[in-house]
């Protein structure tokens, strides 16, 4: 039987990512795709020439009614995930949330209580989960082939390029936005905590100035190492997470699915990233190793519909997800202003003294 399937936010997210594989599943008969949800009829329209048969709603309270949803996809800016989350379960739906989970930790304890209250499942869209190499490195850490570890340190930047439909990101926090720690820091912290467990934030410094950040600093403690964290949307970096252990060093490539590498002093070995999941519905599934996002999200989907059918636990529960934002906001609680030597002393003091007052 196919689960009744309702996409809430079709802009980029959901057409860039979510759309072939969804169309994938609908085709194996795993999903129906009966409602659209979307203000802007021409985003709805842009996922519609895939699922003829999907209406489109205007709002997530008259799908819910109209379409009777079994899964909802909430694939809207952070602002709205809770009070839709939240909706989504009041009509019986299970639910898979698109990262950040939510704005605020106390928002996220609104969305547990939800799900247990429902008796339904709230999974988190953590899409780098299931990148192979992601998940090797994880395994090698856990298993301790790197011996002790002793630091990591990850570097992700890039000039922005993402083809927004919703200015909402770039906004001021205090009105929904979320910056580069909300958006790509997500993925990273995530990761991270799911390697070396609970994080501690020890340092955190941006460039915020009274709007979002683009530029982060972050120095973490780990129950066995120490790490650093830098991001950016608009400087280049070398995108790896590094971690070193004194038997021996992993690298990664963040911007790869598959690109790992184990060793020491420069001598590094390729290890094998074929790290699978499954594909279907069976009791003995068949299983892929991602290659792309497309087959990304198509696991992550799969991960989800399996919890609801078979009380598999997702990759990334409400727990999991809030956990995340708590360490960001233990984080934006310790923020000072990333020095910006480039500009005019006058501008670096007027630049401090915006900091902090989003």
């Amino acid at each position: 039987m196919a689960f009744r399937t309702i996409v809430v936010g079709c802009g980029a997210v959901a057409q860039r990512l979510y759309r072939k594989p969804l169309a994938q599943l609908a085709k194996q008969k795993m999903i129906e795709v009966v409602g659209l949800v979307d203000p802007a009829r021409e985003h709805a329209d842009a996922m519609l020439s895939a699922f003829a048969g999907a209406r489109h709603f205007t709002t997530l309270e008259e799908a819910c009614k109209a379409a009777r949803p079994e899964l909802t996809l909430v694939l809207t800016p952070p602002h709205l995930h809770c009070a839709q989350t939240e909706m989504a379960f009041a009509h019986g739906s299970h639910v898979l949330c698109e990262k950040p989970m939510a704005n605020s930790s106390a928002e996220c304890l609104r969305m547990q209580d939800a799900a247990r209250v429902a008796n339904r499942v709230l999974a988190i869209g953590m899409i780098r989960r299931y990148f192979p190499a992601f998940a090797r490195l994880r395994e090698l850490v856990q298993s301790g082939a790197l011996g002790r570890l002793q630091s990591f340190e990850y570097r992700e930047g890039h000039k922005f390029e993402w083809a927004v439909t919703t200015p909402a990101a770039f906004r001021p926090r205090a009105k929904g936005g979320a910056g580069v720690l909300f958006d790509i820091g997500t993925h990273a912290l995530d990761f991270l905590q799911s390697v070396f467990g609970e994080l501690a934030v020890h340092q955190y410094a941006d460039d915020a100035a009274g709007g979002v950040e683009t530029n982060v600093a972050m120095r973490l403690r780990a129950a066995d190492c120490v790490g650093s964290l830098n991001l950016s949307w608009d400087v280049p970096q070398v995108n790896e997470l590094r971690v070193v252990g004194v038997a021996s060093e992993a690298v990664l490539r963040i911007d790869r699915f598959d690109q790992l590498a184990v060793g020491r002093r420069g001598a590094f070995v390729p290890q094998t990233t074929d790290v699978s999941f499954p594909v279907d519905l069976g009791l003995d599934p068949k299983r892929v190793v991602p290659r792309s996002y497309s087959d990304a999200v198509l696991c992550q989907l799969v991960q989800v519909l399996r919890a609801i059918k078979f009380d598999e636990r997702p990759a990334v529960d409400g727990q999991g997800g809030a956990s995340c934002i708590r360490l960001i906001e233990h984080a934006l609680s310790k923020a000072s202003p990333l020095p910006e030597p480039w500009l005019a002393p006058r501008e670096q003091a007027a630049a401090a003294q915006l900091h902090g007052s989003s």
